[in-house]
C-alpha cells in the first residue's frame, strides 16, 4: 500500500477562506474543491522523493494509487489525522499554473485527487493520534501504524467538513410553494446565508422548472455554481442562458471565464473577444484574455492584455505581477 504522511499547520477549512489566519498559508487551499478535484501542496512540498513508495523508481515523475494522509497538530500540540485524499496522484515536482480563478493567480499543487474520494474532518472529530515527527513529510514504515490508519480511513463513516453539493441537488427541486415566482430567489439567499447550498440549489431549480424560458433562474443557479468551483455544471447553465438570450454579455462573460477555468484557452479567448468587444473598459476580463493568451504561449500578446489593465487601474497589484510573469 502506498501511503503518504503530510503534516500541515491546524485549519478549520482550508479553502481560502473562513479560518482565523490573516495570510492563507500554502495549505490553506488543500480543500478546495476545483471542479471536483482537490490540489494539495503544502511548506516543503515542492520535491518528493515519490521512489520510496513501492514499485515506483526514480525515473518515475508521478505515483498513484496513493492514500495521503494530512496531519496537524492541535492546541494541546498532540498531531492528528485531519483528513485524508484517497486514490491520490502524488508528483515529484511541484507543479504550477497560472490561472483565472479570482481566489488566485497561481495554482500550485503537488498531489491531485477527487474530492468524492477525500474527507476532511471537523475539528472536533480530530481524534486519531500518529507519531510526532519534525518531518513535514514522511513516507511511513511502521507497519502497525499504517494498519491502523489504514483502517480508520477504511471505515470512516463519520461527518465531513467537505462542501461538496450531493449529486441530486442539481436537479432535485425544492419541496416549497410560494405564490410568488421571486419569492424562491429569497428563500434561496436565506439558504446561501447558512451555507445550504443544496437546498438553495433546489429552490433554483423550482423557479426554473415553473418559468423555464426566463434566464433568472438559470442565472443565479450559474452564479452559485460558479461560486463553487463546479465548472462543468456551470457551462451548461450559462450555455442555456445564451440559447435564451443571445445577447446576454455576462453569460457570454461566464462562458470566456469558465472555458479559461477548464483549460481550453482558445474557446476562452473567442468568448472574451466578444465580451471585451462591448465591454472596451472591463480590466479584469482583459487581465483573463491575457492570461489565456499566456498559456497558449503567446507571450506578447498576454504581455499587451496586462499592460493594457494596468494601464487601466495601476493601482491594482495583480495586473503588475502578471506583466511581470511576461518577463521571465
Amino acid at each position: 500500500m502506498k501511503i503518504l504522511f503530510i503534516s500541515i499547520p491546524w485549519m478549520k477549512y482550508y479553502i481560502g477562506e473562513g479560518d482565523e489566519e490573516k495570510v492563507t498559508p500554502l495549505c490553506g487551499y488543500n480543500f478546495q474543491s476545483v471542479n471536483g478535484y482537490y490540489y494539495g501542496y503544502g511548506e516543503g512540498l515542492d520535491e518528493l522523493s515519490i521512489e520510496n513508495f513501492e514499485g515506483v523508481t526514480k525515473e518515475d515523475k508521478i505515483a498513484e494509487d496513493v492514500l495521503v494522509v494530512w496531519t496537524s497538530k492541535n492546541d494541546a500540540n498532540e498531531n492528528k489525522v485531519i483528513g485524508w485524499y484517497k486514490n491520490a496522484k502524488v508528483y515529484r515536482s511541484k507543479k504550477t499554473t497560472l490561472t483565472l480563478d479570482s481566489d488566485r493567480i497561481e495554482l500550485n499543487y503537488i498531489i491531485t485527487a477527487e474530492a468524492k474520494e477525500s474527507t476532511l474532518l471537523p475539528p472536533e472529530l480530530r481524534l486519531l493520534d500518529v507519531k510526532d515527527t519534525e518531518e513535514s513529510v514522511w513516507f511511513a514504515d511502521d507497519l502497525e501504524m499504517i494498519k491502523d490508519v489504514a483502517m480508520y480511513v477504511h471505515n470512516y463513516q463519520g461527518e465531513k467538513l467537505n462542501t461538496l453539493l450531493n449529486a441530486a441537488d442539481l436537479t432535485a427541486q425544492s419541496v416549497l410553494n410560494f405564490t410568488d415566482y421571486e419569492m424562491y430567489f429569497a428563500k434561496a439567499d436565506e439558504f446561501l446565508a447558512k451555507d445550504l447550498y443544496g437546498k438553495a440549489m433546489r429552490c433554483f431549480n423550482k423557479a426554473i422548472s415553473l418559468e423555464p424560458e426566463m434566464v433568472m433562474g438559470y442565472e443565479f443557479k450559474g452564479s452559485v455554481l460558479l461560486s463553487l468551483k463546479m465548472y462543468d455544471e456551470a457551462l451548461e447553465i450559462y450555455q442555456k442562458i445564451i440559447e435564451l438570450e443571445p445577447e446576454n454579455d455576462e453569460a457570454q462573460y461566464c462562458i470566456g471565464l469558465l472555458q479559461g477555468l477548464k483549460e481550453n484557452y482558445s474557446g476562452c479567448i473567442a468568448h472574451l473577444n466578444t465580451y471585451i468587444a462591448n465591454h472596451k473598459q472591463d480590466t479584469h476580463a482583459i487581465a483573463e484574455r491575457g492570461i489565456a493568451y499566456y498559456n497558449l504561449g503567446d507571450t506578447q500578446k498576454a504581455k499587451s492584455d496586462f499592460e493594457s489593465a494596468y494601464q487601466m487601474e495601476p493601482d491594482n497589484s495583480v495586473f503588475c505581477h502578471l506583466i511581470n510573469y511576461t518577463r521571465q
